[in-house]
């Protein structure tokens, strides 16, 4: 896939469903980008993906480097070629846009891939845990995630921003993953405070979204997303 597209497996609304044992493999989601997130079967945890290299951050256990195997019921990927850069003193999750002033609000009906490499002095994420049984909703996953706050931690954020229209598809707003420079640390982001940040961002000029074909996918209609339990879900 060229630079600066958006490449998607499956949807936000199959996944807060619970609709997540199975999925694409790392091999071929690798295909179609160099930089995203997602998370793996039975929602055991976050992925990021930074620089062709994919992690996976179980709850409870140690970091590690993901097999090209693996399967990811839902992933956002990109060839992340910046078009924006700029290097600030602060920055933090509600300066972003601010930050991003050459991007948001002009480009707000558009996909914008994020990424912050810098010293955190505050940062806090999650790690969401395993679903306890079959089509678990995401909601319920949710209340038994792990939150996890560091101070003074270097490492890279990335993510998208999706607009307001593509709720029930992705995460309407800032969707960040966290990867600490060390490689053993890391999450879904909550909230930071950075200094010494370095910023790159890139309008996304094509969205292509890669439907599961499986029985899981299609055995109920899958209704839109409330903006409570995607709040509840994924903020």
């Amino acid at each position: 896939m060229a630079a600066n597209n958006l490449y998607q497996y499956s949807i936000l609304s199959a996944l807060m469903g619970g609709i997540c044992g199975t999925g694409i493999t790392v091999e071929e989601i690798l295909k179609n980008g160099d930089h995203g997130l997602g998370t793996v079967s039975n929602l055991n945890g976050e992925i990021v993906i930074i620089d062709g290299e994919a992690y996976h951050f179980p709850p409870g256990e140690e970091l590690r480097k993901v097999e090209f195997s693996d399967v990811l019921p839902f992933a956002m990927v990109t060839r992340f070629k910046p078009t924006m850069e700029k290097s600030l003193r602060f920055l933090t999750f509600n300066s972003l846009p601010e930050a991003l002033e050459t991007l948001l609000p002009s480009r707000q009906n558009c996909f914008l891939s994020i990424r912050v490499d810098g010293l955190f002095d505050h940062l806090r994420f999650r790690v969401i845990a395993a679903q306890s049984k079959p089509r678990e909703s995401l909601a319920e996953s949710v209340r038994r995630q792990k939150v996890l706050t560091h101070r003074d931690i270097e490492g890279t954020l990335f993510g998208f921003w999706s607009p307001a229209f593509s709720g029930g598809f992705s995460v309407p707003g800032f969707h960040l993953h966290f990867l600490s420079k060390s490689k053993d640390r890391g999450g879904h982001v909550l909230e930071f405070d950075s200094r010494g940040a370095r910023l790159q961002a890139a309008v996304l000029s094509e969205y292509t979204v890669k439907l599961p074909q499986n029985k899981d996918f299609n055995e109920e209609v899958i209704g839109s997303v409330g903006g409570a339990d995607l709040s509840a879900a994924e903020k």
